[in-house]
């Protein structure tokens, strides 16, 4: 799911990247965002700048709306009760996404994902991208979502998945994953990073066990 689309809006976030000790901050080109993620960060990892993006939109079984009050309170419930920050970050979120909502289109991701891609801007630079979302399908959707993604060549496929949800990615990681999610790139593992993108720690990509 998009999380009633708050997933979709990487380029209208500020983001405070902390490495040993100095903080890198990245703003979008308006400025400043009220939404601030936090980071601690290798060197190697370090965007030079937030994304631009052109056009947003996202798949989910169940879309939230971001003006229903009792939807949103729903998805503020699921934020573990001692997460003050979290919280305070998605009621900000919520309030971006408000002004300019998101295209949500109902449906399996299986469906969905290439009437999205066929709906992108011509020109414009296609990129999937879910986080912990395969990890709820079956191992044989999981397959078949691989297949289809690995039909288009020319979109970037971001995935940010939990140890054994994509074996092949999980695969080529030689250190401990340590409860981390594998961030990859076209299905090539490029780091480790926390539950809640608290952290990031690049990988030099190789083959081998876990």
């Amino acid at each position: 799911g998009a999380s009633a689309g708050l997933c979709l809006y990487p380029d209208r976030y500020s983001y405070h990247y902390d490495v040993d000790g100095h903080v890198t901050v990245l703003d979008p080109a308006t400025g400043p965002s009220a939404v601030v993620a936090r980071c601690s960060i290798d060197g190697a990892g370090l965007p030079p700048r937030v994304p631009d993006v052109v056009w947003r939109a996202g798949a989910d079984l169940n879309p939230l709306d971001v003006h229903d009050p009792e939807q949103m309170d729903w998805l503020e419930a699921l934020v573990w009760p001692e997460h003050d920050e979290r919280r305070r970050r998605l009621r900000a979120a919520v309030r971006l996404a408000a002004e300019e909502p998101a295209q949500l289109l109902r449906g399996d991701l299986l469906d969905t994902v290439p009437e999205l891609i066929a709906r992108a801007p011509a020109g414009s630079r296609v990129v999937v991208f879910h986080s912990a979302v395969l990890v709820y399908l079956h191992c044989e959707d999981r397959k078949r979502f691989v297949e289809l993604i690995e039909m288009y060549p020319e979109v970037i496929w971001i995935s940010n998945e939990g140890a054994g949800v994509l074996p092949t990615v999980t695969g080529q990681v030689r250190r401990p994953i340590n409860g981390r999610t594998v961030l990859a790139v076209n299905g090539r593992a490029h780091a480790l990073v926390g539950p809640h993108g608290q952290s990031y720690e690049s990988l030099d990509v190789a083959v081998g066990g876990v």
